[in-house]
């Protein structure tokens, strides 16, 4: 090999011996039992010393060295010192001497280690190189690295450096021809020759037709919007919309276009793919350019008919403020002293209400007191001339000042009628109806109200629309008309509830969701798995009559003429005590067994089956008597943070290598979720279990992780560090159910519902129940979180440390509800869910169907901070569920209880976390690269703590009961699974295979007679 390669294999992290052997991987070269034997079968030293060297090189480079002398001779040392040879160094150079010697031997290592060669591992690597290729746009130094795993993952002899590059490179333009082929061969002849000829300069013109279409208008105006909606017809015109790419992947697709987008097109024509990389573009540009030009849109009436008149608006009103401030302060104090006099008083010594004595002269002396006559009405007109009318708002003079721009919607409402196709949902209908009828009504002189669609005359609009005295009764102010009808539709464009066909930023949000095609088959099954109706007028009808009914029992229960508890007009909701700790579970601690937490994993792995879990990756288990071994080690090395280092010992099963073998190739995700799905079924068996009401309520919390450098695709903190969470589903038997590691700061409310999706079928596990209530922190989108979790089949329990304000809502508006009536002002229309239930099925149905993640879903019924009109139907429904549930933690201790210590099984379960992963570093204070795979460990560890407990806690109570002691229910649900005083979880660990089972635990059978 020469010194130019060695020099690139450094740089690129290709292994070779040019920088020795790093100290982390000597514990992987040390020669274990096999290897052992196998260097035994050899006479003499110096070929024990060369074969052992051998298999040491090829674990280390994944290939064999036959030039003894590049091998470095500190790896001779340590590999003779094993072998108790005196000077290895002199063997080594004997070793080397007879190089046919050292051929045969690495051939009989490479069949007794089963690795292959490169010739015959190629065609399967060259397989699996174009099956990646096809979906990713890595380059060739990432694949070669990628190619490299593979080699070494299926003990296949590396190449040269140099020779797998090369490899990679070819594979890399073979998946990028097929492409290319792919794409020209959906193109027509006319099509072909419209590529090429987009790609030419014309005579008259400096840059090429494909130049002019890429650019784009960037400077917002009015001509520039018509433009941009020119270049979007242009792209559209070019006869590519019927071509079809989706069996292209995307990733692909954008690759390309990146490429024509911006690669000169002097440079683009002389390269072969070029007619492919067009097309990509073209492709994007079918999208992008309607997206552009309504993003100019979007600017121009946000500028030009709210931001400049608001800030005329704005000014004026500060310009104004000296004028009307001292009236409006002589106004309110005129008023107040007229309230003051009229004021019902108490006669203090019968203790009767009277009405007080008033009059035209008493009043007049109250507010001569304040103002002069003259000087109290000049104030009240001077503040009317500044404030809006009762009919009116805020808004009203930006909007009158919008006015003066009537030219530019004149000019602008045909164009968007004429060239944009715009679609809506039913709640943006009526407007894109009304704007589709704009133009005709702008040729007119005689418009009426009843030709305009009134129901969009919100707020001072109304004022503006019907005009002022000096308007003829029933005509229309056709400027104001326009100008509302804009502003309502922009309004709506931004919710997507108006939206354009052929975009992409600005496309239907519910084209995520299920097609119409795929929701008629599945919708059938999916309502009646849901239990949700496809009329909602009874369902509604029976939320109805549930909330009446509960409202009415909580008002009923309250001191007859007492005020209900409120603050801020909600309902202040009494907070947790403290937990007492009950005789029983002193009891309990006392009598648990004194263990270690190594025989913890082993009498939980030998009770549940679970060391059937680890395999290999093709499903093939350990032959070794004493695996249960060193899988145990193994977790109990990861899950305390400690490494394998501190758990290894002399003994067979423990030493250093195997531990490390074991971790690499049985301690995966997919064996550690089959372990722990043995747990649940074997906690599931368990009566005691079923006091902690068998499953029904689970809580979703997170643990975070700084991160020291912020890496990508995570959200920074406020403290400057990015952040991630270890989110798990917690049971009431404190079993972790899923967990999993998501960016960022995430709300448990927002995550709860998208988290019990993605891991429905490891929740639904065989044996065990499902969660159908979940506590987690209430967010900012409470009410829609409460709906999405109610309609998808859920109960959405926060407790009230999680919850920031309790508002009560009611449905019957004229009802009574004595106490309650000032908390239940708000109302919740029944019409706006009725009138929205088909796309809300459409939306629960999708997230079942697992079109869209829960998450998703949160993202396109919100917009800017706030729901989407949608959104708001969903969230309007979730203030039922929330206020029955709001109802119930202030009416039923025993319910608020259940809840808070569901909550504090997580906190509990957090605070033996810490306690098992003590390490020397402390409990994960910082994340790193592999911590994903610590935490599941960690989770498989605290998981066979809580069964072992579980099991304890029920031999424990037989005794007791045995004994003649009783025990009441009340009293189990106090349990804790998750005690540990009892557990050894530091110092030097002993591993030991359990001669019994768990039934013969020391200090828990019962006493004999």
């Amino acid at each position: 090999m020469g010194s130019a390669e060695e020099r690139q294999e450094q740089s690129t992290g290709y292994p070779s011996f040019i920088d020795g052997v790093p100290e982390s991987d000597w514990i992987h070269l040390r020669l274990d039992e096999e290897d052992q034997r196998l260097v035994r079968n050899k006479l003499s030293e110096h070929n024990q010393l060369g074969y052992a060297v051998q298999l040491t090189v090829v674990r280390f480079l994944g290939r064999f060295q036959t030039d003894m002398e590049r091998i470095p001779e500190d790896l001779v040392l340590r590999v003779g010192d094993q072998l108790g040879i005196t000077d290895p160094l002199a063997e080594i150079r004997r070793y080397g001497s007879n190089r046919d010697t050292v051929r045969e031997h690495a051939r009989e290592i490479a069949k007794e280690r089963g690795w292959t060669s490169f010739s015959k591992g190629k065609p399967k690597l060259v397989a699996q190189l174009e099956a990646r290729l096809e979906i990713t746009t890595d380059g060739p130094k990432a694949m070669t690295l990628e190619a490299l795993a593979w080699l070494r993952k299926n003990q296949v002899l590396l190449p040269s450096y140099s020779t797998l590059r090369s490899l990679v490179v070819d594979c890399h333009s073979a998946v990028a021809d097929a492409v290319t082929k792919k794409l020209c061969g959906k193109l027509t002849s006319h099509q072909v020759a419209t590529v090429d000829w987009l790609m030419e300069v014309p005579a008259d013109e400096r840059i090429s037709r494909l130049d002019r279409l890429r650019r784009g208008v960037s400077v917002p105006s009015w001509t520039n919007f018509e433009k941009a909606l020119t270049r979007a017809d242009e792209v559209r015109g070019l006869g590519f919309t019927d071509v079809d790419v989706s069996d292209v992947p995307e990733r692909k697709l954008a690759q390309l276009a990146d490429h024509a987008m911006t690669e000169r097109v002097t440079r683009l024509k002389e390269q072969s793919g070029k007619r492919a990389a067009v097309l990509a573009a073209i492709k994007r540009l079918e999208k992008s350019a309607l997206d552009d030009a309504l993003d100019m849109l979007d600017k121009l009436i946000s500028s030009q008919f709210i931001a400049k008149p608001k800030k005329w608006a704005d000014k004026v009103l500060i310009d104004a403020y000296p004028k009307f401030a001292p009236d409006g302060t002589l106004t309110a104090q005129a008023l107040l002293a007229v309230l003051e006099s009229v004021a019902e008083r108490v006669d203090h010594e019968s203790g009767e209400i009277v009405d007080p004595h008033t009059d035209t002269d008493c009043l007049r002396t109250v507010l001569e007191a304040v103002a002069d006559r003259d000087t109290l009405m000049a104030a009240a007109k001077n503040l009317l001339e500044y404030m809006p009318a009762r009919d009116s708002d805020t808004h009203e003079t930006r909007r009158a000042k919008a006015l003066e721009q009537f030219k530019d919607v004149r000019r602008l409402v045909p164009v968007l009628v004429d060239r944009v196709p715009f679609g809506a949902t039913p709640a943006g209908r009526p407007t894109l109806t009304a704007l589709h009828t704009l133009p005709h009504l702008l040729n007119r002189t005689d418009v009426r109200l009843d030709d305009i669609d009134t129901t969009l005359l919100k707020g001072s609009w109304g004022r503006l629309v019907r005009g002022g005295p000096e308007q003829p009764e029933g005509t229309v102010n056709l400027p104001a008309y326009a100008l509302c009808l804009l502003e309502t539709f922009h309004r709506q464009l931004c919710k997507r509830e108006i939206f354009g066909h052929g975009c992409s930023r600005w496309a239907d949000l519910r084209a995520r969701l299920l097609s119409n095609e795929v929701w008629e088959q599945v919708r059938p099954n999916l309502l009646t798995s849901l239990g949700l109706p496809e009329d909602p007028a009874t369902y509604l009808e029976q939320a109805r009559k549930d909330l009446h009914a509960d409202l009415t029992r909580v008002a009923s229960r309250l001191p007859e003429g007492a005020p209900a508890p409120l603050v801020d007009g909600n309902l202040r909701l009494p907070k947790g005590q403290p937990l007492r700790t009950s005789n029983l579970s002193r009891q309990v601690e006392k009598l648990l067994p004194k263990v270690e937490l190594p025989q913890v994993v082993l009498e939980v792995l030998s009770r549940t089956g679970g060391i059937t879990a680890f395999t290999t990756r093709n499903g093939s288990p350990s032959p070794d008597p004493q695996f249960a071994l060193s899988v145990a080690a193994v977790l109990v090395g990861h899950g305390c943070n400690l490494g394998l280092e501190a758990v290894a010992s002399d003994k067979d099963a423990l030493r250093l290598d195997r531990l490390d073998r074991v971790s690499r190739n049985y301690i995966r995700p997919e064996t550690i979720e089959a372990c722990n799905n043995l747990m649940l079924r074997e906690q599931a068996t368990v009566p005691v279990t079923m006091q902690w009401n068998g499953g029904r309520l689970a809580s979703v919390d997170g643990l975070r992780f700084t991160i020291p450098t912020p890496q990508p695709r995570l959200q920074v903190a406020p403290e400057g560090n990015s952040e991630v969470t270890w989110l798990t589903v917690l049971t009431e038997q404190a079993i972790q159910l899923s967990g999993r590691v998501v960016s960022g700061r995430p709300s448990a409310a927002l995550e709860a519902l998208s988290t019990l999706t993605t891991h429905r079928e490891q929740a639904a596990t065989p044996g065990t129940r499902q969660p159908d209530a979940i506590v987690a922190e209430a967010g900012t989108h409470k009410d829609l979180v409460f709906g999405l979790l109610a309609l998808s089949g859920y109960s959405y329990q926060p407790t009230p440390n999680q919850i920031e304000d309790a508002k009560l809502w009611r449905i019957e508006k004229s009802a009574d509800y004595g106490p309650l009536q000032d908390a239940t002002r708000r109302h919740i229309d029944l019409e706006q869910i009725a009138e929205h239930w088909d796309d809300i099925l459409r939306v629960i149905g999708s997230i079942h169907h697992g079109a869209v993640s829960a998450h998703d879903a949160l993202r396109i019924l919100t917009r800017n901070g706030k729901p989407t009109k949608l959104g708001a139907a969903i969230a309007s429904f979730g203030r039922i569920p929330m206020t029955r549930h709001l109802l119930r933690l202030y009416d039923n201790p025993e319910f608020r209880r259940g809840i808070e210590a569901q909550s504090r099984l997580h906190r509990e379960r957090a605070e033996l976390a810490r306690r098992i992963c003590h390490g020397i570093d402390g409990p994960f204070p910082e994340y790193y690269p592999g911590l994903e795979d610590r935490l599941d460990v960690l989770g498989l560890v605290l998981n066979a703590v809580v069964l072992f407990n579980t099991i304890c806690i029920q031999k424990i109570i037989e005794r007791l009961r045995a004994q003649g002691q009783v025990i009441q229910d009340s009293e189990i649900r106090q349990l804790s699974p998750l005690m540990y005083h009892h557990i050894n979880m530091r110092g030097r660990f002993h591993f030991e295979l359990p001669a019994e089972t768990m039934l013969v635990i020391v200090g828990l059978e019962p006493e004999s007679a």
